[in-house]
């Protein structure tokens, strides 16, 4: 027996529902991944901004020995580098920020770009290093950190000579690399004009020669600023200078950037300041300093960069960044406003997903 056109009809329709059933459920379902796609990918990249920053606040301002200094007690340092008084050659002063116009604690922050372009104002005039960069972005503060690295290798006997400096072999110095000297008195900051191995030791060098950059601007000397040589305990290891903002990185989005001093490919010998793309998606970051301002190890109140007086006296570090989706995938624009560190930040309103990620963070440098 055939179909009359009736029956034919009615399968096509009841096939026709069938299908468009089907096609909402795939619709919904994919709907649903790709929104906890990039939930994950907002709580991801959140996260990983914080730890990356907290880890490098809670070592800033390594100094060794001398790291714990009292209030109030001063380190001497004797830095031979040229330029040695500005970021980022200057490595003693273990935090710094800059606070950006218009985003203090009490105000509101509208966001005038998804993917604004490097500009911006803040508080204080950046370093010129950093506006070299051309990559920091409207809005975001900034913050600067110094010290040395978590690799240390102890002078040897005779320690140091007129412009030498003699290191227990098995470590990886090299030429150009800038380095900090330091015992539990004193240190010293020059960039290692010649690395030799000799007599069981490596042997630095740090003269006023031209053959690496940014140079030294004399011979380091025998002795330290107290007037006294180093002996056994000091030890030597790579000074450090970072930088953290948020700039304009891939596909022109606003990212975590770190900058720090970095060899350039084509001529090893010179340090410069190098900024690399450490997580896209970032979209302000706003800080507060931990002031201890009777010298007592406890917070006495939290400033922005505009109002610290004493970088010395700050001990923590207040942190909060606004994270986004890299795609769209709520049902309607957010016209939500953001809560970061007493900072109203007001986004473009379009379909991504945000969260707001923030941690306190101690620089264990200045604890007892």
């Amino acid at each position: 027996m055939g179909l009359s056109l009736i029956e034919l009809m009615v399968a096509m329709v009841l096939g026709l529902l069938l299908l468009g059933a089907v096609l909402q459920v795939y619709l919904s379902t994919k709907m649903t991944f790709v929104a906890q796609d990039q939930k994950s990918g907002v709580e991801e990249t959140g996260r990983y901004a914080l730890e990356f920053v907290a880890r490098d606040v809670r070592m800033a301002g390594l100094t060794g020995c001398a790291s714990r200094t009292m209030p109030g007690a001063q380190f001497p340092v004797t830095n031979y580098l040229n330029g040695g008084t500005a970021f980022p050659w200057q490595f003693t002063a273990a935090i710094m920020g800059f606070e950006a116009n218009g985003s203090a604690p009490g105000s509101t922050l509208t966001l005038a770009a998804s993917d604004p372009a490097p500009g911006g104002t803040w508080n204080a005039t950046l370093p010129q290093t950093l506006r070299d960069l051309n990559l920091a972005i409207p809005g975001s503060d900034v913050l600067l950190l110094g010290g040395i690295g978590a690799q240390t290798w102890p002078l040897v006997d005779p320690f140091n000579s007129g412009s030498q400096m003699f290191v227990q072999t098995g470590n990886d110095i090299s030429l150009g690399d800038v380095l900090f000297v330091t015992d539990c008195a004193q240190g010293m900051i020059f960039q290692a004009t010649n690395v030799t191995q000799a007599g069981g030791r490596t042997n630095v060098v740090g003269s006023n020669g031209n053959t690496v950059s940014p140079g030294n601007a004399s011979n380091i000397a025998g002795n330290g600023p107290n007037g006294s040589a180093f002996r056994d305990g000091a030890m030597i290891a790579r000074a450090t200078s970072t930088a953290y903002f948020i700039g304009r990185g891939s596909g022109n989005a606003p990212s975590l950037f770190r900058a720090t001093l970095l060899a350039p490919d084509s001529t090893p010998n010179q340090r410069q300041l190098r900024a690399e793309e450490l997580v896209s998606g970032i979209e302000s970051m706003q800080l507060l300093y931990g002031v201890d301002s009777d010298g007592d190890f406890a917070i006495n109140s939290y400033q922005t960069a505009a109002g610290v007086t004493d970088w010395s006296q700050v001990r923590t570090v207040q942190m909060s960044v606004l994270a986004r989706a890299q795609e769209n995938s709520l049902a309607q624009d957010d016209s939500a406003t953001y809560s970061l560190a007493g900072t109203t930040v007001n986004p473009v309103d379009d379909r991504r997903q945000r969260r707001v990620f923030s941690m306190t963070i101690s620089l264990r440098n200045r604890l007892p």
